[in-house]
């Protein structure tokens, strides 16, 4: 199995994640769509790019990213876009002649709208254009699946724009969407991102937004498949070592997502080819080390970064001196926590905690929160903490 860090694992660098693929199709057979719930570099885009790849029969599936996305037309045109392109469409468009005459007559008035919009500075409705399209489609080929990418960022950016009221509209646009007369019982969605859903809904509206969507979990890798999953890695590169020093990565790492293990794997096997092939706890520790060198500044620089994006004003200075405490002190528990929060003038922290949680910063045990990954703990300490 070949080391894809810092790229979704596709072909042979993918690891089958059996138990939530079958577990997605089993919510998408039941006929509802899904918001797949993870931290970031668990792996939720790779399974995302293995199910539009390897659709089971009867589904047909289209990869969709708005990350950069700042308005609720463009998130429908980038849909509209990549679904006219597709494989998935093509599929349904060979076996169904009306969905190939909409897609021909769509694209004629497209290019038409196009033009008014160069001159006239209107915007075409994509929103109207996809449920156009979606309309054309029958139940009968079987059910288009639309994998959205990095969604809850998607709402970030337009309640940074635009306001909480643009955000409040697209969520409810996507709802009503997802129950439009010709889309409810053929088109699923799948959403997903770095962001967790639901302390950004709650951000801008109810969670009765979203209470239509069913939440498939993508936990970190259990212990005896992280084994395997360092085992497969380690074999690719011509690196075999004992099942104790499996054993003694693993405890290291503490944390079982799939980028740790690559991360590691990385360094153990360029100190394995630059020792003379030997790999033992001492080497181990220095491929940990390794890890957090600034030479690795761009794969842990994301999670320092992402914070602005996410955070404003006080709340952002808040969560600066909560990472930092927590990466000196390895926890801070609830007086402390609301100690700084009235620092900054914060009533409320529950939902950013949510948020640090959700996003795989932190992890709660009882009433004191710590670092879900000693990995980044430790990149924090020696890159970020003043």
């Amino acid at each position: 199995m070949k080391n894809s860090l810092g790229n979704p694992a596709r072909g042979e660098a993918f690891y089958p994640r059996e138990k939530e693929i079958r577990k997605i199709y089993r919510v998408l057979n039941a006929g509802t769509s899904i918001y797949l719930s993870a931290p970031r570099r668990v792996g939720k885009t790779s399974i995302l790019r293995y199910i539009e790849e390897f659709p089971e029969e009867n589904f047909h599936s289209i990869y969709v990213i708005t990350e950069d996305l700042e308005s609720q037309n463009d998130f429908f045109k980038v849909i509209f876009e990549e679904l006219i392109k597709s494989e998935a469409i093509n599929r349904l468009a060979k076996v169904s002649a009306a969905v190939k005459d909409t897609i021909a007559s769509i694209l004629g008035r497209v290019k038409q709208f196009y033009n008014v919009e160069l001159r006239d500075g209107c915007e075409t409705d994509y929103y109207e254009i996809l449920t156009e399209l979606f309309s054309s489609i029958k139940k009968e080929p079987g059910n288009l699946v639309i994998l959205i990418d990095e969604f809850p960022q998607t709402i970030q950016n337009i309640l940074n724009k635009e306001g909480v009221r643009p955000a409040e509209q697209f969520i409810q646009k996507n709802r009503v969407l997802r129950h439009h007369k010709h889309v409810l019982d053929k088109v699923r969605f799948i959403y997903t991102g770095s962001l967790s859903l639901y302390p950004i809904i709650e951000k801008v509206t109810s969670l009765t937004a979203v209470n239509d969507l069913m939440t498939v979990e993508v936990e970190p890798l259990p212990y005896e498949q992280a084994i395997d999953f360092m085992s497969r890695l380690l074999e690719t590169d011509g690196v075999n070592i004992e099942r104790s020093l499996l054993d003694y990565i693993l405890n290291k790492i503490g944390w079982l997502i799939p980028f740790h293990l690559q991360l590691i794997e990385r360094e153990i096997v360029d100190i394995y080819k630059s020792n003379g092939n030997v790999v033992d706890e001492k080497s181990i520790d220095l491929a940990f080390d390794q890890v957090v060198h600034i030479k690795n500044k761009s794969q842990f620089k994301p999670y320092f970064e992402r914070l602005a994006r996410l955070f404003r004003g006080n709340e952002y200075e808040f969560v600066s001196e909560i990472l930092q405490y927590v990466a000196v002190n390895d926890l801070i528990n609830l007086d402390v926590l609301n100690g700084k929060a009235l620092k900054y003038n914060l009533d409320i922290v529950d939902k950013t905690m949510e948020m640090l949680e959700g996003d795989g910063y932190l992890l709660k045990s009882k009433d004191e929160y710590r670092y879900a990954s000693p990995m980044l703990k430790l990149w924090w300490q020696k890159h970020i903490c003043k």
